[in-house]
């Protein structure tokens, strides 16, 4: 797609589309379940915008002639590589001192960005077809010769991301604890890694590519949180079990002295002109 001397990729389209479809879920989950006060996501958007200028700016690092001898043909050019990176690492810096200061639950944030991602991951699936390796399989399709047929990896990933959003719709009383992005990292990007399998993607790190060895560390990170996060169920709930037992305690010894409080006024003050009494008789 062509605007004048601007051209515009299709495929950072859908990207594009496919994350702002993602934010604004994130923006719909905030408002309906979070803190309306808290502004989570402001910044994300600063975190964004200093990725994206990092990223831009980038060509004029690598080949700083380009100011002299084409000014504006860097703005046509796309950024680089080492620039992308640069900016996600900045970035993530920003992301974490912005968080740390709002003093936010990183399990809400995990979870908010499961949710999110999940989002983006599925409405780049539906709108950008992804074709793997060759398959005999029925469903399997063709791309120019019709004696040909590819499996549709973008539709396998609509089957593994869609019951992910289904359970989290279903699981929303657990936002802010943890359980949607440890479950996000251990299942569903194992189906994803299953999924890799029918993709042509030459290999990077034999025998696993490099979107494989992505998903091997989500998932290892996914067990990781896990553990962590049962680990911190069982210390709450022992701690409520402290708790409660001493409240038990407690009231127990309220209750006797109640129940002292409730003989003591039938009692005569003075004991001793009780028992004179009951002798004189």
């Amino acid at each position: 797609m062509q605007f004048g001397p601007f051209v515009i990729r299709i495929d950072w389209l859908t990207i594009a589309v496919s994350g702002f479809a993602g934010f604004i879920a994130m923006q719909w989950l905030c408002k309906r379940y979070g803190n309306r006060d808290q502004p989570i996501l402001d910044p994300v958007a600063n975190a964004l915008l200093w990725i994206l200028i990092i990223w831009k700016f980038s060509p004029l690092v690598s080949t700083p002639s380009l100011l002299s001898n084409h000014p504006l043909l860097w703005l046509t050019m796309p950024g680089t590589m080492m620039g992308w990176w640069v900016g996600l690492i900045v970035g993530s810096i920003y992301l974490y001192r912005a968080w740390y200061r709002l003093e936010v639950s990183w399990w809400l944030i995990g979870d908010l960005f499961t949710f999110g991602g999940g989002v983006m991951y599925v409405t780049y699936s539906m709108l950008a077809w992804q074709y793997g390796s060759l398959t005999t399989l029925p469903w399997g399709i063709s791309i120019h010769n019709p004696e040909f047929h590819y499996h549709p990896i973008n539709v396998y990933r609509l089957i593994i991301l869609l019951p992910m959003l289904v359970w989290i719709w279903k699981n929303a009383g657990l936002i802010g604890s943890g359980k949607w992005l440890t479950t996000a990292l251990k299942f569903p990007v194992m189906g994803l890694m299953i999924v890799s399998l029918f993709d042509s993607k030459p290999k990077w790190l034999i025998p696993l590519s490099f979107e494989q060895m992505v998903y091997l560390i989500l998932m290892l990170l996914g067990i990781g949180l896990s553990l962590r996060n049962a680990r911190r169920d069982q210390t709450n709930l022992s701690s409520e079990t402290i708790i409660e037992e001493g409240q038990n305690e407690v009231s127990g010894i309220l209750q006797s002295h109640s129940r002292n409080l409730d003989i003591d006024p039938i009692r005569p003050k003075d004991s001793r002109k009780e028992k004179g009494s009951f002798l004189s008789d």
